[in-house]
C-alpha cells in the first residue's frame, strides 16, 4: 500500500518571490521579484515593502 507523503515547501527561486508594496495612503500591490520592487521604489520613493512568505 502506497502512502502519500507531504509536499516539501521550498524557497522560491530568485525573481519569483512576492512582495507587498504599499504607499503612504495604504494602497497596496503585490509584485513578483526584487527587480520590480526596485523599479517601483525608483519611481515612487517612500513605499513600504514587505516580503510575502
Amino acid at each position: 500500500m502506497n502512502e502519500m507523503s507531504p509536499t516539501k515547501l521550498t524557497n522560491a527561486p530568485e525573481g519569483f518571490e512576492y512582495y507587498r508594496v504599499c504607499d503612504q495612503e495604504g494602497v497596496c500591490h503585490v509584485v513578483r521579484g526584487m527587480q520590480e520592487v526596485r523599479r517601483l521604489l525608483e519611481k515612487t520613493p517612500g513605499l513600504n515593502v514587505t516580503k510575502i512568505p
